[in-house]
């Protein structure tokens, strides 16, 4: 029996303020029994059981960049693990820095590792005994069964000009599996590395930012807020992230077949305001275009 390889966005949320309608970035490939977790935003453990996927079947963990909102459940992932004896390997691939965030988190893990469950002379495998980490690099290529998956330096961090220079990487992600090719972008502004990195993917899962509601919506919220601070803010989200007009111009360029939108900034974005954005994304790309909601699968 053949194969086939499915996307769910676990988390389709954009930025580190709790959504009540979404959760933070987490998404899964499957292919069989083999589950690929993309990003852990807070409440991944959680989602993956409402997607129907038990969390014991996650053995490789691919982080895109650091920023919180991105890792905010992988100390829930390696202390589930450990209350439930996990033996199994877990593999954590992600940027240079991937090592230094485990290791911290591994060292947190002492103290409820160390108290067990309060039964005399019964231990818990700590998450040193199955968790390893592989540090990649922009250019790199490495396979998980039969998907080959490769990567490229996007523009969440700094401009392509500075690009390998020293200081953090942010990386998009391409997943070539016998039936498919998906690309997740990750957090990213326009790049062209991306744009090559996507080229022929029958699916783009990609980043949507609404740089102007955001900037309005911090305003009216932190109304004390500086005009540098706004200043500050409004240059990242303009230059680090995609409008929905520049998801379309990218996925047209790939010339992909379809384009999702994750990492959706605003609760207010939901099925009957989704059209809304759809078509600014369909001004520039003439296929098919999604807004994701969580859970969904593609």
């Amino acid at each position: 029996m053949s194969l086939s390889t499915k996307f769910t966005t676990l988390g389709t949320a954009g930025g580190p303020v709790p959504k009540l309608h979404r959760t933070q970035p987490a998404h899964v490939i499957t292919r069989g029994e083999r589950v690929i977790l993309i990003d852990c935003g807070e409440g991944a453990m959680q989602q993956l059981m409402r997607a129907g996927i038990d969390f014991r079947r996650v053995h490789k963990i691919i982080l895109s960049h650091h920023h919180f909102d991105h890792i905010g459940s992988l100390f829930t992932c390696l202390g589930i693990n450990m209350m439930l004896q996990r033996r199994q390997p877990i593999t954590v691939y992600g940027p240079v820095g991937t090592h230094q965030i485990i290791e911290g988190l591994l060292s947190a893990c002492d103290v409820p590792s160390a108290i067990g469950f309060g039964v005399s002379g019964q231990t818990l495998p700590h998450p040193r005994e199955f968790v390893q980490v592989e540090e990649i690099k922009a250019g790199d290529s490495f396979e998980i069964d039969d998907i080959r998956i490769s990567c490229c330096e996007n523009t969440h961090y700094r401009s392509e000009e500075d690009f390998g220079t020293e200081g953090p990487v942010s990386l998009s992600l391409r997943f070539d599996a016998p039936d498919r090719s998906i690309v997740y972008t990750g957090d990213t502004g326009p790049c062209s590395l991306v744009e090559e990195l996507a080229k022929g993917a029958q699916l783009l899962v990609g980043e949507m930012m609404l740089a102007e509601q955001i900037i309005a919506q911090l305003q009216e919220k932190n109304p004390h807020m500086t005009e540098q601070r706004i200043a500050m803010m409004g240059q990242h989200l303009h230059a680090h992230h995609l409008s929905p007009e520049q998801l379309g111009e990218l996925a047209q360029r790939a010339g992909v077949a379809h384009v999702v939108a994750v990492h959706i900034p605003l609760d207010s974005i939901s099925s009957e305001t989704a059209p809304d954005y759809t078509a600014r994304i369909s001004r520039r790309f003439s296929g098919k275009v999604t807004i994701a909601n969580d859970l969904d699968q593609f």
